[in-house]
């Protein structure tokens, strides 16, 4: 038990570190991804620049490349044709292309120098973006590995625990059996057994003495043998119907219920009600009534032994393919989250037959109020049900 506290407890220290760091990464990868951003803005502003002092550069180029063409041509003209301009003319000229030529080669090399700049910030920006698409994805995916870790993963310690309350409930079924054969082997000792054996001795001495008695008192030894056997008859039977109900095989199940409720009852001095709508024409699959029987019998002893109530409502209601089961009491009630309460594997043995059965099993208590325990159960009938409501008590039985 303590090492499975234990494992839990350490589960639970794994799962809290994981989500820390997961949390930790999530916090380092989304800086990551807003610094990226941030550079990416950056070099798409200045991109944008760039291009348009490519623009810029481009025209006076071209602007330039026109001016440097005209101006050979101006010099190609002038030049040797002293007769039209002087020296300083031909001067002038020649000082104002190569002028104009310098800037168109300064010109050209800048327009190389901003070109290459704008490849590179279109290569350094497509490279960020595939860094920001991965970094963004690894956020999503990140968000939903804390998701995960924060529900559904968190399921396992809860499902854990539930593997850990069926081990023990398992236990304590093996348990419960082996206490059910003691008390069966008592009771058939204490009971039957004794008194067979007493008949055994009394008829073995009547037979060796009853020629030397008086008949009225071989006739009242015989009468106290016969007493005796009707009582370990009746034990015997008592036995019998605990562990299977005779009425429950022959009369049907709201027969048997009603038998057994009312035996109970003046029994444990505790008013049990037992209401029932609608009936079948035919029997109930045996295996759904045994479930039944024996959930009603789970449930009403449950409330006798540990709610001190004065009164236990018992209800069934036979729809059409549906059964509907009510256990209700006034006691003392109990935290139903509790899982370590004392009738909790009384609870769980309930909804592991309800479940087998593949129904539907609530349980509501209140402290100081009560406890009510509702099942719905599929059933297969061939014939139709009756529905007339006959809110009876077993009395007709």
């Amino acid at each position: 038990m303590t090492a499975r506290k234990m494992d839990n407890q350490t589960l639970d220290e794994i799962m809290d570190n994981m989500l820390s760091s997961v949390i930790d990464s999530k916090s380092h990868v989304f800086g990551i991804v807003e610094d990226t951003r941030s550079e990416y803005e950056t070099l798409r502003v200045e991109l944008e620049e760039v291009k348009l002092q490519v623009v810029e550069k481009i025209e006076n180029t071209v602007r330039l490349d026109l001016l440097a063409r005209a101006a050979r041509q101006k010099l190609t003209e002038v030049d040797g044709d002293y007769t039209r301009y002087t020296e300083f003319q031909v001067k002038a000229v020649y000082e104002t292309a190569q002028n104009i030529q310098e800037q168109h080669f300064l010109s050209l090399k800048e327009e190389k120098v901003l070109n290459h700049r704008r490849k590179e910030l279109e290569y350094k920006l497509q490279i960020l973006l595939e860094k920001l698409q991965k970094a963004e994805l690894l956020v999503a995916r990140i968000s939903i590995v804390l998701n995960y870790l924060n529900t559904d993963f968190k399921q396992v310690s809860h499902l854990l625990e539930d593997v850990k309350q069926k081990q023990e409930f398992g236990f304590q079924l093996i348990q419960a059996q082996e206490e059910e054969r003691i008390k069966l082997s008592r009771e058939i000792h204490d009971g039957p057994a004794q008194t067979l054996a007493s008949i055994l001795m009394q008829s073995d001495f009547l037979i060796k003495t009853y020629r030397q008695r008086p008949e009225e008192d071989a006739r009242k030894e015989l009468g106290d043998i016969k007493e005796q056997v009707r009582c370990a008859l009746g034990e015997v039977r008592r036995i019998i119907y605990d562990l299977r109900p005779v009425a429950l095989d022959n009369l049907g199940l709201v027969p048997a219920l009603n038998k057994y409720l009312k035996s109970l009852e003046s029994y444990k001095h505790i008013e049990i009600k037992f209401e029932y709508c609608g009936q079948s024409k035919k029997r109930l699959n045996s295996k759904i009534e045994v479930a039944i029987f024996r959930i009603v019998q789970e449930a009403v002893q449950n409330a006798c032994k540990h709610a001190n109530p004065s009164t236990i409502f018992v209800r069934l209601e036979f729809l059409r393919n549906k059964i509907n089961v009510l256990v209700q009491d006034d006691g003392v009630g109990f935290p139903v989250e509790d899982g370590q309460s004392e009738n909790s594997f009384g609870l769980i043995g309930m909804k592991e037959r309800v479940e087998l059965l593949n129904g539907d099993f609530k349980i509501e208590s209140i402290l100081e109020v009560g406890t009510t325990i509702s099942i719905t159960l599929d059933v297969e009938i061939e014939n139709e049900l009756e529905m007339v409501f006959q809110n009876e008590t077993s009395e007709n039985f």
